[in-house]
Parts: structure tokens; sequence; C-alpha cells
């Protein structure tokens, strides 16, 4: 009896010294544990602030191949012309329209965001030569010469007015110097106040238009059209008008994943929404319809009795 007990007190001393040398080791092991889990949330916010700056790359890629896919199409369109006709019609006319734009923000070094702005556009025909003058106050990083002359040519087609001895005055007014990043946008509105400017119409200041414009008086697509519609929306916009096929977005989404106890992981993920929709559930109260060419958008723009 005494053997077994010297046994059993043997084995528990044994037990008790293993115990004693191993909870080091288990401390260290939960230490490490923990610290992985702490190394995985910050390589995650890493990851995510990453994958925010390379979808704002992207966007802004996406933005300048849209621009130089227009100025090529303008450019092969132009050296196609061989004659213009000229006409002999002298006339006056005054215009304003809304313009909507993407502006970038620079944030820290290496990170820009985007964020949608509200413009003023006045467009003034007077007796002239044939000249298309631009003009920005205060300084605005916004080039509309090419979208300009396209503007100049739809209104011509689509009013039967000759401006070949006008010339067309287009000055665009900001609250403050901003960098716009995407000038051809611009050219559906440009258009329709140059129309409205030749014909004597008032357009509804309610009203917002973005989108390019084509020489056969397509309207093109655009990039930032979420930025842009929550402008307009903010702005007092009551309609705000897209090319076709851009009613629909893609907008960001947070979702949470819960990897260990007390340990989670937030990434982001892109679904596409209404864009009406959205913005409504943003508190935005705001219509938007889709436009293909200039004609079905002036129906829109121009000011009803």
């Amino acid at each position: 009896m005494a053997s077994s007990r010297s046994i059993i007190t043997a084995v528990m001393i044994i037990s008790l010294l293993i115990n004693a040398a191993l909870a080091p080791l288990t401390f260290m092991f939960w230490l490490k544990n923990q610290r992985l889990m702490e190394t995985i949330n910050v390589l995650s916010q890493e990851v995510n602030r990453l994958s925010d700056d390379v979808n704002l790359l992207i966007q802004e890629l996406n933005l300048t191949k849209q621009q130089l896919e227009y100025y090529r199409n303008q450019v092969n369109y132009y050296s196609s012309l061989i004659e213009r006709g000229e006409g002999n019609l002298t006339i006056y006319g005054l215009s304003d329209v809304n313009l909507v734009a993407v502006k970038a923000i620079p944030k820290g070094l290496f990170s820009v965001v985007y964020e949608g702005v509200t413009l003023k556009c006045n467009v003034e025909l007077i007796v002239g030569a044939g000249r298309i003058l631009v003009n920005t106050s205060p300084k605005i990083g916004i080039d509309l010469q090419a979208s300009a002359r396209t503007a100049v040519l739809v209104a011509e087609k689509y009013t039967e007015v000759s401006l070949a001895k006008v010339d067309v005055i287009i000055s665009i007014y900001a609250d403050e110097p901003v960098d716009v990043v995407d000038g051809p946008s611009a050219g559906a509105a440009i258009t329709s106040a140059i129309i409205a400017a030749i014909r004597g119409d008032k357009l509804n200041s309610s009203v917002y238009i973005t989108g390019t414009i084509n020489a056969d008086g397509s309207i093109g697509p655009i990039g930032g059209v979420v930025e842009k519609a929550i402008a307009a929306a903010e702005a007092g916009g009551k309609l705000f008008l897209v090319p076709v096929g851009q009613s629909k977005v893609l907008v960001r989404v947070l979702k949470e994943y819960q990897i260990a106890p007390g340990v989670s992981v937030v990434v982001y993920r892109y679904k596409e929404v209404d864009l009406e929709d959205y913005l409504n559930e943003q508190g935005y109260k705001i219509r938007v319809v889709e436009v293909g060419n200039i004609e079905e958008a002036y129906r829109y723009l121009i000011e009803s009795g």
C-alpha cells in the first residue's frame, strides 16, 4: 500500500513538474497566437487600404482612357471633314446651364480621392468669325476645347443654323479653384446651352446632365456617375440625366468577417445598384433618367411653362 502511494505521489510530482515546465511554453504559444491575430488584423486593414488605393487608381485610369478614346474619335471625325458649309446668318444669344464634374482631392503623398462638383456654364453668341472661346473663372483644370467644337457642330445640325459668322463664348464658373478630371463629360450640357442660346430657350436650373457629345448627336458614357449625382442632388437638382446604361452603378459595400473570438476582418465588396434607389437610400431626392442623344436630353432640359 505504501509503495502504491509512493508511486502515485511520484507520478503527481512528475505531472506537476511537467505542467510547470510546459506552462511557459504554453503561455509563449498563446502570446504568439495573440500577436499573430493582431498582425492578421493589421495586415487586413492594410489590404483594405491598398484595395481602396487600387480602386481609385483604376477609376482614374478609366477616366483617362475614356477621355483618350473621346479625343481619338473627335480627331478621326475632324480629319475626315473636307469642307464645312458657311452661312450668312448673324445672331445673338445667351444661355446658362449646370455642369457637374469630378474633382481630384490629394490625400497624403500617394493617395487621391474623387468628389463631385457643380459648376455654372454661360454661353454667349456674338457676331464674329466662327471662333470658339473658352473662359474659366477661377482656375479650373478642365479641357473643353475638343468637346466645345463638337458641341457647336451638333448645335448647328440640331437647329439648322450656321454659326460660321458667330463667335461662341463659353464661360465656366466655380466657387473656388478646382482640379476637374473629366472635361469631356460636359459636352452634352454645353451643346444644350448652345442650342438654347440659338433658339432663345431657357434651360431648367433644377436639371443636371452628364455625358460626352459625339458628332452624330449621341451622348457617350462618362466616369464618376455616383459622385456627380450626389453633387447635383446637394446643389438642389431634381433631375439627373445620364448616358444610356449608366443608371446602374457599382457601389462599395462594407462586410465584416469574424475570424476568431474578438478578431474580425473588414473588407469591401462592390455590387451593382440602381443609381436613383441608391441616392434615395442616402437621403437624396433626385430622379435619374437615361438619355441617348441630344434631342432626348434637350426635351428634359428645356424649362416648361
